[in-house]
């Protein structure tokens, strides 16, 4: 198969690799900038280069609530597997150091989610999600009184959502 024997192929090989290295799904604002900084490819032809993934269903995109995040397949692991030494071994390392440095932040800005919706009273309505894969893992509803509390909320959730919900399972199994 000469799919990825230069060019636009080994582009699309290399947004295989990075999206497999992640580990977790990220989104493609996250797969563009991990794209610049290992290859000098245009957005635009990135873009286009990604839908052609996804139609021929090497990656899948699934819309959560406000982002869509990115999964490679099977079909595009298996595609990877078997070409993945065209790659040139320094950017596959360069891949990995980016995926492994920045993995935790993408977690936990692609699966733990944080929404304020403003009231007509001027409390806030709050949204907490844990998202794993393509569903709501665990979700909290509450309501702020003012714009600080919102705030204190939104800070304590992002820095220890999985703690919480760690709580939560405990206090209803006891």
């Amino acid at each position: 198969m000469a799919f990825f024997t230069g060019g636009q192929g080994k582009v699309k090989l290399l947004m295989l690799y990075i999206i497999e290295r992640f580990r977790t799904p990220i989104t493609k604002e996250q797969l563009y900038t991990a794209m610049v900084t290992v290859d000098k490819t245009g957005f635009f032809e990135m873009s286009e280069l990604l839908s052609e993934l996804e139609q021929e269903q090497y990656v899948l995109s699934v819309p959560v609530r406000q982002q869509q995040l990115l999964y490679i397949t099977e079909k595009g692991s298996r595609l990877l597997a078997a070409f993945e030494r065209e790659i040139a071994r320094s950017v596959r390392d360069e891949v990995t150091g980016y995926a492994d440095e920045h993995r935790e932040e993408a977690k936990r800005s692609n699966c733990v989610v944080f929404d304020a919706v403003p009231q007509p009273d001027g409390s806030y309505r709050l949204e907490l999600s844990i998202l794993e894969k393509d569903r709501v893992l665990f979700e909290i509803d509450l309501y702020a009184p003012d714009p600080a509390s919102a705030n204190r909320v939104r800070e304590n959730w992002l820095k220890d959502a999985d703690g919480v919900y760690i709580d939560t399972l405990k206090r209803l199994n006891q």
